[in-house]
């Protein structure tokens, strides 16, 4: 089940969500972002794009049970909508009409909770329009008591934040027992010979 909350309601809750903004003044954008406690990239050694993510949903979905959590909050960095950007990509429109379907309005930018049974079709969705729409903001996701920040990027990487020492050491013990692999350098497409990623579009 999707949940719906208010973009101002969200913010004044959890206060961790990393934010960007431009600033008129300055001419210039400006960036929030809460301290952490350790960094991590996680990947999944995959052929195909479609396979990594299925892996990595159920990896996710796991992690998140095992940390404690039975849900997650996830919001855009700006205050750009989840349905912004159109894009004809087959995996793409089955992502936004699966926002549609869940009663996500073209002008919806706030904060979607998604509980544990939902979340591997949410990020399956999700990993889709990260990928390939490059006008979506950031998707950043946290629990309710904000003890971790994460996001996938759209490499289909799984990026996440620790913000204090106790959820971090339960964190590593539970990596160990999924697929996920630590990353080192950055973040490159592993699925294709080029840096070009098949169905990528923005806004011009």
């Amino acid at each position: 089940m999707l949940i719906k909350i208010n973009r101002q309601d969200c913010l004044k809750k959890y206060q961790a969500f990393p934010l960007s903004w431009y600033n008129s003044v300055k001419d210039e954008e400006e960036f929030f972002y809460p301290k952490v406690f350790r960094s991590y990239i996680l990947t999944i050694p995959s052929k195909s794009f479609k396979g990594h993510i299925k892996t990595l949903c159920i990896a996710l979905s796991e992690l998140t049970k095992g940390l404690g959590y039975d849900t997650l909050i996830f919001l855009g960095d700006t205050e750009r909508a989840w349905l912004y950007q159109d894009n004809d990509y087959k995996p793409v429109k089955g992502a936004q009409q699966y926002l549609i379907d869940n009663k996500i309005g073209k002008r919806f930018n706030g904060a979607l909770q998604i509980d544990l049974s939902e979340l591997p079709t949410f990020v399956k969705h999700l990993a889709w329009l990260a990928r390939c729409n490059a006008a979506l903001p950031y998707i950043h996701f946290t629990d309710t008591r904000q003890n971790i920040i994460g996001s996938i990027c759209k490499y289909g990487n799984l990026h996440i934040d620790t913000l204090n020492e106790k959820t971090d050491k339960l964190f590593k013990i539970l990596i160990d027992k999924t697929p996920l692999r630590y990353l080192d350098g950055n973040c490159y497409n592993q699925f294709g010979k080029t840096s070009a990623i098949a169905g990528r579009q923005t806004v011009v």
